[in-house]
């Protein structure tokens, strides 16, 4: 009776752990993933659009465009004009105004005129740098958009890595229940249950690393839409490979007609020019004209004397030239041919990061179809082969394990790459400076 007992028991150990393997593979093959209270997904858009309008250094950014609108206004401006009040030539004997011809009590105005141009070459500078500001706020919304779609993409792969490593974890535990009691009746060794214990811990360890990546991705999220770090992120949208139909001139292309920090360096460019032009002009004078009127009292005597006008045209002496206006034409050209150094840079750093990124995009594309169309498919069958095998006896427990670890290492893979599509996808935007089509936005 012990023995027909413990035959029973080998069955019944041996169905069971059909039954749960078969259950791991049902699991794999559907589409399931963590649900969050049957809400509909979030899409990236929600984050980018509440960094957009809340983002601080966005809102910072802003203000120092309105400080530059104003700024441009300011430049063009005419300095305010003198006026004064005074008394001319009176004697201090006597302090009267009757005893000298020339005593009087005057009122006058004055006006400052820069050399024609230097209003208009003022304006162009202060407006280039208003320029320069926009497109400064534009490429810090490019690359916000880009940080966020790459922590978004992250956070939605990692969560899907985490699904299918806690279902894994809970089909092995099963398995490795299964097995201790097979070893009970001799079905299986003890390093075969040892074997599936180091397996099931070693995913515990897993989980443990890919749960704590998630918790910081979902606080780094929340940052840069700027929202409450600690707010809990729902159900994100599901992210597929896709074709990428784009050749490095067209994106090139693209690069120089929208990318915002490359007509910020034009527009730095175009203000060391009018700031040039502006140091030439200084080596022409100003002018100040100035008018005034005297009003004259009768003399002690009696006679009357007539009110006098007087005008006056003043101006600069630009005769430092070698210390003062050479110098100046000097820095501001330097700082015009450093702007088309920089603007020379980006352009070599922004090919680069093209051509890198596209042959990325291309590769993590063709791995991540490479795993859904083959690898895992693949993995999946030769699982169900090694149960049966395993069933009739014809390999041992290790290579079943391996079978596990093989079919959760190839989900795992084919996330992590979609993960990394989607991210260098986010960079290309960004090194572009406009969004692109493939992918679901």
């Amino acid at each position: 009776m012990d023995g027909m007992d413990k035959m029973t028991e080998g069955k019944t150990g041996t169905s069971a752990l059909r039954e749960g393997i078969l259950l791991l593979i049902l699991v794999f093959l559907a589409s399931g993933s963590r649900s969050w209270a049957q809400e509909a997904p979030r899409p990236a858009s929600y984050y980018i659009d509440a960094a957009i309008s809340k983002n601080p250094s966005l809102s910072a950014m802003r203000e120092r465009i309105r400080m530059k609108e104003n700024a441009a206004v300011r430049a063009g401006a005419l300095e305010d004009p003198k006026a004064w009040i005074g008394v001319t030539n009176v004697p201090v004997r006597s302090w009267s105004f009757r005893d000298e011809d020339m005593t009087g009590k005057e009122i006058g105005l004055s006006q400052m005129f820069p050399y024609p141009g230097k209003r208009k070459l003022r304006t162009d500078v202060a407006t280039r740098e208003k320029e320069q500001s926009g497109f400064d706020l534009q490429e810090m919304r490019n690359m916000l958009r880009a940080e966020i779609r790459m922590a978004y993409a992250e956070l939605t792969h990692i969560r899907r890595q985490t699904g299918d490593t806690r279902r894994s974890r809970e089909i092995l535990k099963d398995i490795v229940t299964v097995t201790q009691e097979m070893y009970a009746v001799g079905k299986v060794t003890q390093a075969d249950v040892h074997r599936g214990q180091v397996e099931f811990e070693k995913m515990r360890e897993m989980l443990l690393v890919l749960e704590t990546r998630e918790k910081v991705l979902s606080i780094r999220l929340n940052t840069l839409a700027a929202l409450p770090p600690d707010q809990p992120v729902p159900e994100l949208e599901h992210q597929h490979e896709f074709a990428f139909p784009y050749r490095p001139e067209e994106l090139l292309s693209m690069y120089r007609e929208s990318r915002p920090a490359r007509m910020a360096l034009d527009a730095r460019i175009l203000r060391g020019e009018a700031s040039i032009g502006m140091a030439k002009l200084e080596q022409y004078p100003d002018f100040e004209v100035s008018a005034s009127y005297m009003q004259r009292d009768a003399m002690a005597d009696g006679t009357k004397r007539s009110d006098m006008f007087s005008s006056m045209l003043l101006m600069n002496l630009p005769v430092w030239r070698k210390e003062k206006i050479e110098p100046f034409v000097r820095e501001m050209t330097a700082e015009r041919e450093m702007a088309r150094s920089e603007l020379a840079n980006l352009d070599l750093e922004a090919e680069n990061a093209i051509r890198r990124s596209l042959a990325s995009i291309l590769n993590r594309s063709e791995v991540a179809t490479l795993y859904k169309t083959t690898l895992i498919p693949h993995a999946e069958i030769a699982f169900g082969v090694n149960l049966e095998s395993y069933r009739v006896g014809k390999i041992d427990f290790p290579m079943v394990l391996d079978s596990v670890m093989a079919v959760l290492s190839f989900r795992r893979g084919y996330h992590e790459m979609l993960g990394d599509l989607y991210m260098e996808k986010a960079r290309l935007e960004a090194t572009v400076g406009r969004e692109l089509e493939g992918g679901e936005r």
